[in-house]
């Protein structure tokens, strides 16, 4: 994904040539992830649900926003020994002020907490940061950072090759036993807790061998270049002390609980994250994960994620579905995909509408490859805006509208993935990305009816009419057909800002 700030940088620098600023010095102590314990709260629950101990892992899929936000606090509570967490964004909202007192309260209990953020979000709560950072067992760290000497505007004119670059993992692990590994950031429009756009994710929580790749991963990233203690970044605490931290986050946190938000977060932890309601499916699963070192923009042989994956799709012999929020796969991407059609692996993609889709850009360069994908045989579907409307889902879903922001795909009714990885440049070429790939034919399965049905429900089936005319054809709730021969959502000035923004020669950042 362009994040907003980054893509008014890129637009007004189009024609500019950066040059960096150079290094900055700070220490950094390095660390690494724990050993699993044998006896804590974790561990023991891992063995009472059926560890088979002969190298598959535990999976869980988690779509539900409510369950999702339920997964890590649970996890935040549970842990004993160490929390190692890792995301792109961290809002001040509900949600991220829940997870951060989370933290806080396991850090309280003696847990070593180590949290990774990437910076393109964090300077508007740097007191925060600052304070939370000073606790004796919480250290934080920001990947690639902006420093606060400089301007948004001075860093894109001098560092824009470095600041381009960002850090999009996504990933909770509590005491190197269970993992949470997926699309979502931490903030409320990722766990259905905003009234006015929700989005659709999907996590995958691991247990088992795959925790220890993930742990390994984090390892690379936290004791990597790129990632800078906080305290180097933004100073010393000065506004707000930890006792000050931990007051505000308390009382924010004692009053989200009153919301029925709170109370539908509660129920979900306890019908799916007990000892008696909780199930794991035991199937191989792996890892797979940008190096780090692709921060740095420069080719070191180390292979990235993209290039990881390929060989499943290179083995595909009848079906890919791919499921991506950010979907630009310009002419190199279409004739991959349509060459797959060529040998009879039957493609389809689910993306974004111009309505759902909150980065404009994204959505322009792919409409400008829409016909080419159809003429490649690919099959294209695109969320409805209005899909909350046929399928409830959280206590905020009825009133918001929908957004896609799932990063997944299937091949061959065998293999899922799940991450952070769109199909797009930015993720390909300048981002750093995370996913786990399952072996699993039974919950492969299980996760294609699921899409199938999803596909009926909430998108827009992007096909040629008789007259070769794109059209867009949905089903109502009470089985009607609708047939739209123009672009079905968005304003005016929507379709005239997207028409603008595919002739910019943006593709490649996207």
């Amino acid at each position: 994904m362009m994040p907003g700030k980054l893509l008014w940088v890129l637009l007004g620098l189009i024609a500019l040539t950066a040059c960096s600023t150079g290094p900055r010095d700070f220490v950094q102590n390095p660390s690494r992830a724990v050993e699993s314990p044998s006896n804590s709260r974790l561990t023991t629950a891992v063995r009472r649900l059926g560890d088979p101990r002969d190298g598959r892992s535990g999976v869980k899929l988690i779509s539900n926003g409510e369950e999702a936000l339920a997964a890590r606090l649970v996890l935040a509570t549970q842990a004993d020994v160490s929390i190692d967490a890792q995301y792109y964004l961290l809002h001040n909202d509900l949600t991220g002020q829940l997870f951060a007192q989370s933290l806080l309260d396991a850090a309280d209990r003696g847990v070593r907490v180590r949290l990774l953020l990437d910076d393109m979000d964090t300077s508007g709560y740097d007191a925060m940061t600052a304070a939370l950072d000073s606790h004796e067992n919480i250290e934080i760290r920001l990947f690639n950072p902006f420093w606060r000497d400089q301007s948004l505007l001075v860093a894109g004119l001098t560092d824009f090759k470095r600041i381009n670059r960002r850090m999009h993992n996504k990933s909770i692990t509590a005491d190197n036993t269970v993992s949470i590994v997926g699309g979502r950031n931490v903030g409320d429009e990722y766990f259905l807790a905003k009234e006015e756009m929700n989005y659709a994710d999907l996590d995958i929580l691991v247990a088992g061998p795959v925790v220890n790749e993930v742990s390994d991963n984090f390892d690379e990233y936290w004791n990597s270049e790129f990632a800078v203690p906080a305290r180097a970044v933004i100073g010393e605490p000065e506004t707000l002390g930890l006792a000050d931290a931990r007051v505000r986050l308390n009382a924010l946190v004692e009053e989200s609980l009153k919301t029925p938000y709170a109370a539908a977060v509660k129920k979900a932890a306890q019908e799916n994250f007990t000892l008696s309601t909780l199930r794991l499916s035991w199937v191989p699963a792996k890892l797979y994960s940008d190096p780090p070192s692709k921060a740095a923009g420069e080719d070191n042989n180390q292979p990235i994620l993209a290039s990881q994956i390929v060989p499943y799709f290179q083995k595909a012999e009848s079906s890919v579905n791919i499921i991506s929020a950010y979907f630009v796969p310009r002419k190199r991407g279409v004739q991959w995909l349509s060459d797959l059609e060529d040998r009879g692996v039957e493609v389809r993609v689910v993306t974004n509408s111009l309505a759902s889709n909150d980065v404009a850009p994204v959505y322009a360069h792919y409409a400008k490859e829409r016909r080419a994908l159809l003429d490649g045989g690919v099959e294209l579907f695109e969320l409805r805006p209005d899909s909350d409307r046929v399928n409830q889902r959280g206590v905020n879903w009825g009133q918001s509208r929908a957004g896609l922001h799932t990063k997944a795909f299937t091949i061959d009714n065998r293999y899922l993935f799940v991450g952070s990885f769109n199909w797009d440049p930015r993720s390909v070429n300048i981002n750093t990305e995370m996913g786990v790939l399952v072996d699993s034919r039974d919950l492969t399965s299980q996760a294609i009816v699921v899409l199938d049905e999803a596909l009926k429900e909430n998108t827009f089936s992007v096909q040629y009419d008789e007259d070769d005319r794109v059209t867009w054809k949905s089903q109502r709730e009470d089985g009607a057909i609708l047939l739209y021969r123009y672009e079905p959502t968005g304003s005016f000035f929507d379709h005239v800002k997207a028409g603008f923004l595919a002739i910019l020669p943006i593709g490649s950042q996207l």
